[in-house]
This record gives C-alpha cells, sequence and structure tokens, in this order.
C-alpha cells in the first residue's frame, strides 16, 4: 500500500514549500527518499493558504507522530504522514491549485472535493496521477467541481429580476363610460350632428338614387334601320 507524506520546507529564493509525496511501501527495507514521488508543491501565497485550510483537517487525523495544526504546521515541525484517502483528496487538491485563480473557483473546487463520496476518490486520483492522460483527468475534475449553469451564472451577476410593469390602457373619451359622465354636452352634440348629417345627405341624394340601394342598367336598344 502506498503512503502519503505531506511536509514544509523552506528555500531562500522560494520561500516556504509545501510538498506532497507519495512513497511505495516495502515491508522488507527500509523507506528511502530517493522512492518518493512528488505529487504536488506550491510556493505561491494564495495557493498555499487554500491548500492549508483543506490539510486541516488531515493533520488533525495524521496516521505517524502526532496530529498538529495547519498554523503549527511549518519548516521547523515534522512530516505528516496522512491517510490514504486524505492523501488522495490532498493530491486532487495540489493538481487543481495552480489553475484556480479567482477565490470563487477555489471555494467551489473545495466544496466539491469535501462532497465527493469515498468510492470515487479512487478513481479520480488514478485518472489524474497514472496513465498518459492525467491532464485531461485534471481539466475534467477542475471543470466538474467549478463548472456553473449559465442561468445560475446570468442570476448571480444581474441580481434580482424586475418585474415588468403592465401597460395600463389609457380610457377612450367616445368608447368609455368615462368620458360620458364628463363631458356628457359633447357627447350629445356630437351624435346630434352625426344624426343630422345623415339625414342631410339622404334629402340632398336625387329621388331615383337612395343611399344604400344600386342603381339598375337599362339595356340600350338599336334602332330600326329604314
Amino acid at each position: 500500500m502506498e503512503r502519503f507524506r505531506l511536509r514544509v520546507r523552506h528555500e531562500l529564493k522560494r520561500g516556504h514549500i509545501w510538498e506532497l509525496h507519495l512513497f511505495p511501501e516495502h515491508p522488507r527495507r527500509q523507506l528511502r527518499e530517493a522512492d518518493g514521488r512528488v505529487l504536488g508543491s506550491s510556493s505561491t501565497p494564495e495557493a498555499m493558504l487554500w491548500l492549508r485550510q483543506i490539510a486541516e483537517p488531515f493533520l488533525l487525523r495524521a496516521e505517524a507522530l502526532e496530529p498538529i495544526a495547519a498554523e503549527q504546521f511549518g519548516p521547523a515541525a515534522e512530516p505528516r504522514w496522512l491517510r490514504p484517502e486524505d492523501g488522495m483528496r490532498l493530491a486532487l487538491a495540489f493538481s487543481a491549485a495552480r489553475w484556480l485563480v479567482t477565490p470563487r473557483q477555489r471555494r467551489l473546487f473545495r466544496a466539491g472535493l469535501e462532497e465527493l463520496p469515498s468510492e470515487v476518490v479512487l478513481y479520480w486520483f488514478t485518472l489524474c496521477f497514472y496513465g498518459y492522460r492525467q491532464a485531461a483527468g485534471r481539466a475534467a475534475l477542475r471543470t466538474l467541481f467549478t463548472h456553473e449553469e449559465l442561468e445560475e451564472v446570468s442570476e448571480a451577476r444581474s441580481g434580482p429580476r424586475k418585474r415588468k410593469r403592465e401597460p395600463v390602457s389609457e380610457p377612450n373619451l367616445f368608447s368609455s363610460q368615462l368620458g360620458r359622465e364628463k363631458f356628457p354636452s359633447v357627447i350629445d352634440s356630437l351624435t346630434s350632428y352625426a344624426a343630422r348629417s345623415e339625414d342631410n345627405d339622404s334629402a340632398s341624394a336625387p329621388p331615383s338614387i337612395k343611399r344604400g340601394a344600386t342603381r339598375k342598367h337599362e339595356p340600350v336598344r338599336l334602332r330600326d334601320k329604314v
């Protein structure tokens, strides 16, 4: 069974460096430093702070040596041997530390990593650190944890939607009862004027042509030749 070791070392130019190593367990011989494989390292302050927060519960239940808080874990402290599942989760965090540039992405990835079932941790660890498609596996894991639906992103950016105001229909002077109540004399005068206009038009028309009637044309007769 492989073992995971977390340590913090110091360099003059880079400062503190967090490193996670993977060692194969050989029961018949003593462990050597050359047998270890570096799964991830980080020296940027933002990434180290994020990794420190993720490693806090793992350091409190470390297998070898006494538990230690993440704030006290530094270059002067002895390396800690983590549990297999905790080491795999921390290795996945190391693989994405350099790619997560915003606090929102780090928060989403950490939440997804904590909610990842134990049965799936080994699958993602194997996909991200073994085989020829390690880069594709790490990119898929980052997309899985940090992806958001377009509707959620648009709602988060735009905030609460404003309700559209329904258009209010304005009252019509001639069709509504409001106009008759306010201007009764105007409505009556317009109605009587329209009635007189119709009477005058019907009276001035010729007797043979009435309103609404069609004029009949008599057939033209040819005169008889003499």
